[in-house]
């Protein structure tokens, strides 16, 4: 039943137990995400789950309308950018990923940062690697290799806190990211030199262990060591190989592979200073070391003289004043040494952190043109988790619970009560919260007012009195006598055996915060707030052969300390520490702020083996849900509207919700109440308050989805308009086609007959032609022949006497110029033997005393023409006859005519 509310203001019963019961149905059904109102409740997995994160996961949610979405991670990012892009709330928004340490906060400030740059890689049209969304997830694992460290409840607990802001601009769909950049708060760099027993170091450090290739190891002096004091090559395991290839890869993809070698040679040099060790010699009194090969090894790595290096570790610089000499006196304990050791390990690898940082940074810089409107910021803060050790907890856990006290402190007070009272004051429905959810500003000044743990702290290194642990510890208490309702007197200390008549001066004070009581440890806790960098190191580091430690040296100039002046108390970690959360508050109360409160189910359920009912800790979950305020804050969400807009912009954008359409211009109000008034689902979701509309997530999912509907109705309207409009152009356009198509073929069928009858004349013309040039042929050839004839007769006739009967005579009449007539007498046929003529409508017919000659279609034959005409196709002839003889068996006087 309680698995499939999504939302835990949808209870019928707002209590405790039945949220718990919600919380523990839906974990068991794997469903690790729960809405409270605005703010995402998500309980972590202890372990990847296949699909939660994936990308088809990420398209569920990418490219839609305003929607109530299913509780996600990526369902809080998209609702985020909705409010960027479209100017819901506030300009800027921002994100707030809390919980306890292990909770899972890092990985969701990933997987949104993920799907931020999902997001815009799908704008894009072309991928590119100098994309901002690009080099934010390429700089994730180097950030993540030199800031986070296995710890007794986390195995990448993030050891520093960061800012990243996303830079965004334009309107709407037309809103691209185009710059970024982090911030990070508070690096524990004291675990680079020393860590708790069971936890590891950064993680940097064994993956660069694992990774090297034995030449490199060779240079480095990495091989052949049986233990490294700051990490062990024995707490290594299986992934930090994958890391490391990881790790190279991030720094070569921000083009920072310049810096890469120089990066392992000061690793390794920080490696070799952790295993120098000192000793005494009672003989010189003097100190010395067994290590020599690995101070020599780390002088070489970092261009320094050895026996610099070794003198800045075993003696002090004394100086009362700028113009005073400065006096030299050596180490008065081996502790001494290893501090002063420790001080430069932690210096060099905070000014490699802040130099990579800075690097990454400037990579991700883009100038923002001008042409664009102003740019938007979208946050995201991943602030380390809440910590409380049973014992050693120091200045770090005092700065980390500081934060997530203030960041609580603003949920509680900022939001819930101010949610609270302006919802009175709007004339809303207002219910009482608990007193002591509201009231932390106590414990807030108790931190750091002017008589705080800060003051005390700050005020001692400021007056460098030597006051020992139990004297600071003894004054954060008296001076604190009056306010002790958020302290209270700790047993002595665990290092005296209780049987001791002799009572141990107090080192411990406990502090109530709002996810329990915690005992902090003033041991070496005014040297941790002084963090002192003696000058004489500085001046040596300035003097050293290798680019890269002067590089660094140059851009952190600053940590230089400057002289027990009011202006120092400016340079103490705690005062920096409140600075860089005073802008962060800053930051935050111009954004509207989104929280995701990371849960973990079992604290003693470290992976995910046991069946879900075992990993469920019933009290840790209830103690982790009312130390985060989700309580509280189900109860102002469930009559709460986090949504807020102005009467003007809520009008501007829904006025086609409103029925009415008059004449005369109406107030914003009006047309506000209009609209809430004329569809009854809005009743308990959108409210007219004095100075502002009031929503939920759900009343505005409403009404952005009757937007949607009538935009799309009114579309499709003038959708089938402007088709109707197109079919009629259309059929216009067919029309013409039509018409001009007939006057076309009209005009060709004109033109087609005419050109008929031009070519059947010419043909006419053409044949009558033929038949002329035929008949003057065969005029030609008669002439020829009858000439041949009579010359024949008349030399006969000369040889025998000639017949008495007459020969009839032909008469061919040669009349002038190219008219021809053919005549020849009737009985010419009839009286002579010799030769016959023949003519009939389509052929002349020759008859001789030895060969018949046929005339027909201006061609003279031997043989009678066939019936059927057959076609020759010939290269030089064009005779429709191929009965021709050779021209040696022709008669005389007829071979011109085949000329």
């Amino acid at each position: 039943m309680h698995e499939n509310i999504e939302d835990l203001t949808h209870l019928q019963k707002l209590e405790t137990r039945t949220v718990l019961q919600c919380l523990r149905s839906r974990y068991k059904q794997k469903q690790f995400y729960t809405w409270a109102g605005p703010t995402l409740v998500a309980l972590n997995p202890l372990k990847d789950v296949p699909g939660l994160y994936s990308k088809k996961m990420m398209e569920l949610f990418a490219h839609e309308s305003f929607t109530y979405k299913t509780p996600h991670v990526f369902a809080l990012g998209q609702r985020t950018l909705r409010h960027l892009q479209w100017g819901l709330g506030k300009t800027h928004q921002a994100i707030v990923v809390n919980g306890e340490s292990g909770a899972g906060k890092t990985c969701n400030a990933l997987y949104l940062l993920s799907f931020f740059a999902a997001m815009e890689t799908n704008n894009n049209e072309v991928p590119n690697s100098d994309n901002i969304e690009v080099l934010l997830c390429r700089s994730n694992p180097l950030l993540e290799a030199m800031g986070n460290a296995q710890t007794l409840r986390n195995e990448n607990s993030s050891r520093f806190g960061k800012l990243i802001r996303l830079v965004y601009v334009g309107e709407g769909a037309n809103t691209q990211l185009v710059s970024a950049h982090i911030e990070t708060y508070l690096l524990e760099s004291t675990r680079v030199a020393r860590h708790a027993a069971g936890e590891r170091n950064f993680h940097i450090f064994y993956q660069m262990l694992a990774g090297l290739p034995e030449s490199l190891k060779v240079e480095l002096d990495l091989q052949n060591v049986p233990k490294w004091s700051i990490a062990s090559q024995r707490d290594c395991n299986a992934m930090d190989e994958a890391h490391f290839h990881a790790t190279v890869a991030a720094l070569e993809q921000l083009s920072l592979h310049d810096t890469t070698q120089q990066l392992w040679k000061l690793l390794a040099a920080l490696l070799h200073l952790g295993n120098v060790e000192f000793e005494v010699n009672k003989e010189a009194n003097s100190w010395t070391t067994d290590q020599q090969n690995h101070l020599e090894s780390a002088a070489r790595l970092l261009g320094l003289n050895s026996n610099e290096l070794f003198q800045l570790f075993t003696v002090r610089h004394f100086q009362a004043g700028s113009k005073s000499p400065a006096v030299v006196r050596p180490c008065s304990s081996p502790n001494e040494c290893t501090n002063r050791r420790d001080t430069l390990i932690k210096l060099l690898y905070r000014m490699t952190f802040d130099t990579v940082l800075e690097n990454i940074n400037r990579k991700l810089q883009h100038a923002i043109d001008s042409t664009f409107t102003m740019p938007k910021y979208l946050c995201i803060l991943d602030l380390y988790g809440f910590e409380s050790f049973e014992y050693g907890n120091s200045l770090e856990q005092l700065c980390i619970n500081y934060a997530n006290e203030r960041l609580q402190y603003y949920f509680t007070v900022n939001y819930l009560k101010e949610q609270q009272l302006h919802l009175a004051n709007e004339g809303l429905t207002a219910i009482d919260l608990d007193e002591n959810a509201l009231d932390k500003q106590n414990l807030i000044s108790f931190l750091d007012g002017p008589v705080s743990v800060f003051g005390v702290l700050n005020e001692e290194c400021y007056l460098n009195r030597g006051c020992d642990d139990s004297q600071v510890c003894i004054r954060i208490q008296s001076s604190l006598n009056e306010r002790t309702r958020g302290i209270k007197s700790m047993p002595p200390s665990p290092r005296m055996p209780r049987s001791s008549k002799i009572k141990a001066p107090p080192v411990e004070f406990a502090i109530s915060h709002y996810a329990g009581l915690v005992s902090y440890s003033t041991v070496a806790m005014l040297d941790k707030n002084r963090d002192y960098i003696p000058t004489e190191m500085m001046s040596v580091l300035s003097r050293s052969r290798n680019y890269f430690v002067k590089l660094l040296l140059g851009k952190d100039a600053i940590i230089v300390n400057a002289t027990h002046t009011m202006n120092g108390r400016r340079h103490t970690v705690l005062a920096k520490f409140k600075n860089s959360l005073d802008n962060l508050m800053r930051i935050l109360n111009v954004c509207d702020v989104h929280y995701i409160r990371c849960i973990r189910p079992s604290l003693s359920a470290p992976y995910y083996t046991s069946s879900p009912s075992q990993r469920w800790d019933e009290d840790y979950v209830d103690a982790q849900l009312n130390a985060c305020g989700v309580i509280d804050t189900i109860k102002v969400s469930s009559f709460g509207y986090p949504i807020r807009m102005s009467h003007e912009e809520f009008a501007s954008r829904y006025k086609y919700l409103s029925t009415k359409r008059p004449k005369e211009p109406i107030e914003a109000i009006e047309i506000c109440r209009e609209i809430t008034e004329s569809y009854v689902q809005l009743e308990n979701e959108i409210r007219v308050g004095k100075s502002q509309m009031y929503a939920t997530e759900k009343g505005i999912e409403l009404v952005e989805r009757w937007k949607f509907r009538i935009r799309q109705q009114a579309a499709c309207v003038v959708q089938r308009w402007w088709r109707e409009r197109l079919r009629r152009q259309k059929a216009a356009v067919t029309l013409q086609n039509w018409w001009r198509t007939v006057v076309q073929t009209r005009a060709v069928n004109r033109v087609k007959r005419w050109w008929k009858r031009k070519r059947s004349t010419a043909q006419i013309l053409s044949k009558v032609r033929q038949i002329c040039v035929s008949v003057r042929i065969v005029q030609r050839t008669v002439r020829r022949w009858l000439i041949h004839t009579r010359a024949a007769r008349q030399k006969r006739a000369q040889i025998s006497l000639p017949s008495t009967d007459s020969v009839a005579q032909v008469v061919a009449d040669e009349s002038c110029d190219h008219d021809v007539k053919l005549q020849v007498s009737p009985k010419w046929g009839e009286n002579n033997n010799c030769a016959k003529l023949t003519q009939s409508p389509n052929l002349i017919s020759l008859q001789l005393s030895r060969a018949n000659f046929f005339y027909s279609l201006g061609v003279i034959s031997i043989r009678r023409p066939p019936t059927v005409r057959a076609r020759f196709i010939t290269r030089k002839t064009c005779l429709p006859f191929s009965f021709i003889p050779p021209r040696s068996q022709l008669p005389s006087g007829l071979t011109d005519a085949y000329l």
